[in-house]
């Protein structure tokens, strides 16, 4: 996924966006699990010291704080690895938060395999199964960091609770500046006619790569789906009526992903395409400084995405 596109801090990109949101609302609260300085949250604590809360390393209880807030009328941001929350407190959250509809935001950063030296056991591919699940539980995955200011604020304006998946390196910018971002809507990154490639999140860079290397030969429609609960079933199924083919890419585990989630969809349209979805196979990650090296091992790089293309045309 290396490229020459100029590269930002999605976690700074939150950091920065809420604090700025901070100024405006004085009801937004942070709750942090002892993990401050990587959720770039320093600026927050420092410019509003009585709204952020230092949970300590207590998951559970931390979630239930941000719970107790919410029910009092603030809109409270939960900020930790997302191997630890929703991973060590989804009893909390199903019970504390969607049962009661609590206005909480659940963060979880160095999501999937991009958890550089920290290595395996911090590496998250299961949180989209665990939050998707949840009623009343929206999931958002946004693809860089312009994309994620938007979402948290559109987030941040919402009632409603949320699960805000983040990665820890810098990534690609390629989401378009003047685009605004709307909960239960996906973006048409590119228009084409050959095959749609619906994804989210910074792996999806790989499938606007895919089509500058094959230039003028195929037409590839490019979407990103980063609402993945509300899903957009309408400007999916619009594309995959007009292109009749479908690579799905994400860096997850392919049970409970975004994949399952349109494969559902296409099952209940009753609409049939050729399918290949593109994740992590029922494995665990492993170790590794660079994530890339990952992605050639979970096939989940350019010229795994090339060879599923080429399959499929």
């Amino acid at each position: 996924m290396k490229n020459k596109t100029k590269l930002a801090s999605i976690r700074q990109a939150f950091g920065d966006t809420l604090t700025a949101l901070a100024s405006k609302n004085k009801n937004i609260f942070v709750v942090s699990v002892d993990l401050k300085s990587s959720l770039k949250l320093t600026k927050f604590a420092q410019k509003f010291p009585h709204r952020f809360i230092e949970a300590g390393v207590a998951e559970n209880n931390a979630t239930g704080v941000a719970a107790g807030l919410a029910k009092t009328g603030k809109t409270v941001f939960v900020a930790s690895f997302s191997c630890f929350s929703p991973a060590i407190n989804w009893a909390v959250i199903k019970q504390s938060i969607c049962y009661n509809h609590a206005n909480v935001k659940i963060v979880g950063s160095h999501a999937g395999l991009m958890s550089g030296a920290l290595g395996a056991t911090h590496q998250m591919l299961e949180d989209i199964a665990l939050m998707r699940v949840l009623p009343n539980m929206e999931v958002f995955s946004p693809a860089d960091a312009t994309e994620t200011a938007k979402i948290t604020t559109a987030i941040s304006h919402s009632r409603r609770p949320a699960y805000l998946r983040l990665v820890r390196p810098d990534t690609p910018l390629f989401f378009p500046p003047k685009l605004s971002f709307t909960i239960g809507k996906s973006h048409i990154l590119q228009l084409g006619q050959d095959l749609t490639i619906i994804g989210h999140g910074p792996i999806l860079d790989t499938a606007l790569q895919a089509q500058v290397k094959l230039k003028n030969k195929l037409s590839l429609e490019i979407i990103n789906a980063s609402s993945i609960k509300p899903l957009d079933q309408k400007t999916i199924l619009h594309s995959l009526k007009k292109t009749g083919k479908l690579i799905v890419v994400e860096d997850h585990q392919k049970i409970g992903g975004l994949g399952e989630a349109i494969a559902h969809l296409l099952l209940e349209s009753n609409l049939s395409v050729p399918f290949i979805h593109l994740a992590v196979d029922n494995q665990f990650g492993q170790s590794a400084k660079d994530y890339s090296k990952l992605y050639q091992h979970y096939d989940l790089d350019l010229d795994s995405l090339l060879r599923a293309i080429k399959k499929l045309t």
